[in-house]
């Protein structure tokens, strides 16, 4: 079975049901080898051989090596990334209770930081391919961010609601944080020792408090 991408609205979870061992066992070759040489620079061949199967094999599941790149990343976010980006950031947000909302906000920076480094040889594989391939961010557009923004905006309007935050825009408080955790994670596996980068919950701690308090001195 070929599973490439089309025009149409995919059905990610019937395509995750028509998927064999085989097709996992293909696809998550194909993260390591690209996210190490670069889908360019990669070779099926090298594919084969991380996955245990011949050359031929993969063409029988996938017509073309950027039939293998686009493919890759739609159930690969559907077994990973829907299921962790989602699932985790809910439960910790459902399970607050009268937590202190700086406590709440550490969880979930904890949690995306151990996901993006779990999974960093897929993110770098799409996220260096997309400027070519646009379509790789599809699966991202339509099954991940609508989701995720709608758990956490929520989130951060009952804060506002509750006092906790000041008035604003539920969105742009959420653009704003993972913005911030995301240029610490780049940053981290860019150049640690230039930003004096300590240990992995000293620099959450202090981010969450710039992010929550700002750099001004309201004293003055």
């Amino acid at each position: 079975m070929e599973v490439g991408m089309s025009d149409e609205q995919l059905n990610y979870d019937r395509i995750e049901e028509e998927l064999t061992e085989k097709h996992w066992q293909i696809l998550e070759a194909a993260v390591k080898v690209f996210s190490e040489k670069g889908f360019s620079a990669a070779r099926t061949s090298e594919v084969a051989k991380e996955a245990g199967v011949s050359e031929g094999t993969i063409f029988n599941y996938f017509k073309t090596k950027k039939d293998l790149l686009t493919s890759m990343v739609i159930p690969l976010v559907v077994r990973f990334f829907r299921p962790l980006m989602l699932m985790s950031v809910e439960r910790i947000f459902k399970t607050r209770k009268e937590r202190p909302v700086e406590d709440v906000l550490l969880d979930v920076m904890r949690d995306r930081v151990q996901l993006v480094e779990k999974n960093l040889p897929l993110i770098k594989t799409v996220a260096a391919e997309a400027a070519f391939h646009p379509e790789l961010l599809q699966p991202v557009r339509e099954q991940l961010a609508p989701k995720l923004v709608e758990v956490a905006s929520k989130f951060f309007r009952e804060e506002v609601e509750k006092g906790t935050f000041r008035d604003i825009d539920p969105v742009l408080a959420l653009r704003g944080l993972m913005s911030m955790l995301g240029g610490y994670v780049l940053m981290k596996n860019i150049a640690p020792e230039a930003l004096r980068i300590e240990d992995e919950e000293t620099e959450l701690r202090r981010l969450l408090d710039l992010y929550l308090h700002g750099v001004l001195n309201k004293e003055q």
